[in-house]
Formats: structure tokens, C-alpha cells, sequence
């Protein structure tokens, strides 16, 4: 699923457990269940502190949110939106390197 993405053992573990557990990511955010919705609140602040860092010049630190965005994210639409700015960030620091 997500986990080509994520290069350390942490994130992989959160998203095998939430895998097991069933919190997998929905493509309807009015089915989620209040501790999924705060699950996604906190992925969305991490998508949010993604996109600050990204416009600082804070590639590694952009990286890790996006990363934790991905990993956490309840919605099918945060999700994508996490994933993608993972893919524009590696870019980046590909391209910096």
C-alpha cells in the first residue's frame, strides 16, 4: 500500500497495525468514526506543517509529515493529497542532491 514510501520501520508498523485494525484510508469522510476523525485531524495537521515547511526550504522535514500524513489519513482525498506532496518533495531533494 503506502509503504514503498516510508523508509523508516516506524511509519511501516503504524500503517500494519491501522491496516489490521481496519482504518484504512475512506472515500467517504462521513462514515468515520470519532476516533478515526480525530485520527484524520492530526493527519491533516501534519499535511498542514508539509506544506509550511515545504515553502520554508525544509525538504526533510516536509518529507517526514507528508510521510505521517500518508500514513495516517482516514480519507481517500488526504491520502492521494499526502502521497502526492511526497512524491513533489523526494523530487526536490533528488534533484538537490
Amino acid at each position: 500500500m503506502m509503504v514503498w514510501h516510508m523508509k523508516k520501520g516506524g511509519f511501516a508498523l503504524v500503517l500494519l497495525m491501522m491496516t489490521a485494525a481496519g482504518c484504512v484510508a475512506s472515500s467517504d469522510p462521513d462514515r468515520l468514526g470519532s476516533g478515526q476523525m480525530a485520527i484524520e485531524r492530526e493527519a491533516r495537521d501534519c499535511y498542514e506543517h508539509a506544506v509550511v515547511f515545504m515553502g520554508e526550504g525544509h525538504y526533510l522535514l516536509a518529507r517526514q509529515q507528508f510521510s505521517e500524513a500518508a500514513a495516517m489519513a482516514m480519507s481517500q482525498k488526504l491520502h492521494d493529497d499526502a502521497v502526492a506532496g511526497l512524491d513533489r518533495v523526494d523530487k526536490i531533494i533528488e534533484q538537490r542532491r
